[in-house]
C-alpha cells in the first residue's frame, strides 16, 4: 500500500505539577559489585551500579524456574520425583524417589526454603529433564527481555555457564511479580508440607528473607522476592517494597555477608526518598489527530500512565509517533500510534494512541468514517449488494448497446455493396 503518512514526531516540553526540589539525589554507597533498583510500575531503572556485568545468581535463578511452573502447571498437580533428586546438593527438603508431592508443595519449598531438590522435580515434570527445563528457561528469559542471562539448571548450582546480570534480574522479577500467586507465595511467613507417601512428618518452612523478617534488617512494606548464596557468587538478592502503591524492586548481586541487606535497604531507601509516582496522562486523553486526505481521525491514550519522576526535575518531553502506514478498514480500537515520555533524553514510558472509531475507504478513494449504527445495521450489507448489482446491470446494459452498434454497422456495410 502506498505510503499514507510520513513518520510525525512532535516534541515538546510537559511541565507538570510535580513537587520538586532544587537539588538531585545524592549518590548512594552500595557495596555490592553490581546492583540496580527498578521501578516496578514502568520498568524504569532508577539506580544502577554494573547492571550489564556478567554475574552468577545462585538461587535467585529459582524466580524463573517458578514463574514456569506457575504458567505451566497446576498447583493441585500430583509430581513423582525421579531418581536425580539423590543427586542434589545445597538446600534441600530431602525428597525421595517416588515421593509424590504436590506443585504446589514444590513451588512453596523453591521459593521459601529454596529447595534444590524440589527444583529438579519441578523441571523433570514439565519438561522431561533438566536440560529442557534450562532451554524453556533461556527462551522465557529471552521472551521477558533479559537478553544477557544464561540458565544450566533450575536451581542456581554454580555452573559456569550459568550467569545473569542484575538487570535481567530486575527484568525477570518484575514479570514474575505481575502474578498474584507468586506474590503470594514470596510473602508467605510460613508453610507445611504434610506427610507423604515417603516421608511420614510434617516439613515446616520459613522465609529466609530477612527483609520479611522480625530482625534488625525488617524493612518497611517488603513483600518479597528470592535470596541466593554460592561460594562462587557470594550473596544475592532480589527485594521487593511497596509504599502507597509504590513497588521497587532492588538486585543485589555479589556481596559479602550481611552487606546484601544492607545495600537493599540502600537502595529502596533511596527510591522512596528521591522519586514520587506522577500520573502523566489519563486513560481515553485525546492527544493528536491523524490527517488522512479528507478527514483527521482522533487519537486517544490506551491506558493510564503513571512514572516515577525524580526530585528536581519538572521537564517532561513527550514524542508522538504516528504509523507510517495504515491499513484500511480501521477498526475502533487500532493502535495507530505511540506516545513516548523522556526525561534527559532516557525514555521512561510509551503509551499506545487508538481510535475510536472505525473508517474505510470508498471506490473513489476517499475515507469516510462508519458510525456505530450503521456499522451495525443488517441493512447495510443489503444496500451495498444493491449498488454492486447496479452496477453490474449497467455494466451489462452498455455491453449490450456496444454490440448492437458493432451488428448494426455490420449490416449497414453489407447491403451498401
Amino acid at each position: 500500500m502506498k505510503k499514507l503518512l510520513a513518520l510525525f514526531i512532535l516534541t515538546a516540553a510537559v511541565l507538570t505539577a510535580i513537587p520538586c526540589s532544587s537539588t538531585y539525589a545524592a549518590e548512594i554507597d552500595v557495596s555490592a559489585p553490581s546492583a540496580v533498583l527498578m521501578d516496578y510500575n514502568t520498568g524504569q531503572i532508577l539506580y544502577e551500579k554494573n547492571g550489564d556485568q556478567k554475574m552468577y545468581p545462585a538461587s535467585v535463578t529459582k524466580i524463573l524456574t517458578a514463574i514456569i511452573a506457575l504458567e505451566n502447571s497446576n498447583l493441585n498437580d500430583s509430581v513423582t520425583a525421579g531418581d536425580d533428586v539423590l543427586n542434589t546438593a545445597g538446600n534441600k527438603i530431602y525428597i525421595s524417589p517416588g515421593e509424590v508431592l504436590s506443585m504446589k508443595d514444590l513451588v512453596y519449598s523453591l521459593l521459601i526454603s529454596s529447595a534444590n531438590d524440589s527444583a529438579i522435580v519441578i523441571a523433570d515434570h514439565i519438561s522431561g529433564s533438566v536440560d529442557d527445563f534450562a532451554e524453556m528457561m533461556n527462551e522465557k528469559a529471552a521472551e521477558i527481555g533479559a537478553k544477557n542471562t544464561h540458565f544450566t539448571n533450575p536451581n542456581g548450582l554454580h555452573d559456569d555457564d550459568h550467569y545473569t546480570t542484575a538487570k535481567d534480574m530486575a527484568m525477570i522479577a518484575r514479570y514474575a511479580m505481575k502474578n498474584k500467586t507468586f506474590r503470594t507465595i514470596v510473602t508467605t511467613p510460613k508453610y507445611v508440607i504434610q506427610p507423604t507417601n515417603k516421608f511420614d512428618k510434617v516439613r515446616e518452612l520459613y522465609p529466609e528473607n530477612k527483609l520479611l523478617l522480625n530482625s534488625k534488617y525488617k524493612y518497611e512494606g517488603a513483600d518479597g522476592v528470592k535470596t541466593g548464596y554460592t561460594t562462587k557468587s557470594d550473596h544475592t538478592l532480589v527485594a521487593s517494597a511497596t509504599r502507597d502503591g509504590h513497588r521497587l524492586i532492588a538486585v543485589i548481586m555479589g556481596a559479602k555477608g550481611t552487606a546484601v541487606w544492607e545495600d537493599a535497604i540502600k537502595l529502596l531507601d533511596y527510591g522512596y526518598d528521591n522519586y514520587s509516582l506522577v500520573t502523566i496522562n489519563e486513560k481515553d486523553q485525546i492527544v493528536t489527530a491523524m490527517k488522512l486526505k479528507n478527514l483527521e481521525i482522533p487519537l486517544k491514550t490506551d491506558e493510564k500512565f503513571i512514572a516515577a519522576i525524580p526530585d528536581g526535575k519538572k521537564d517532561i518531553t513527550k514524542k508522538i509517533r504516528l504509523d507510517e502506514e495504515v491499513s484500511f478498514p480501521i477498526q475502533s480500537g487500532a493502535v495507530l500510534g505511540k506516545l513516548e515520555y523522556y526525561i534527559d533524553g532516557k525514555l521512561i514510558g510509551k503509551v499506545d494512541l487508538i481510535t475510536d472509531n472505525t473508517y474505510q475507504r470508498s471506490w473513489f478513494g476517499k475515507v469516510n468514517q462508519v458510525n456505530a449504527a450503521e456499522k451495525n445495521n443488517p441493512n447495510r450489507t443489503v444496500r451495498i449488494l444493491l449498488v454492486i448489482l447496479i452496477l453490474l446491470l449497467a455494466a451489462l446494459i452498455l455491453e449490450l448497446i456496444s454490440h448492437l452498434n458493432r451488428h448494426k454497422r455490420y449490416i449497414f456495410k453489407k447491403t451498401s455493396r
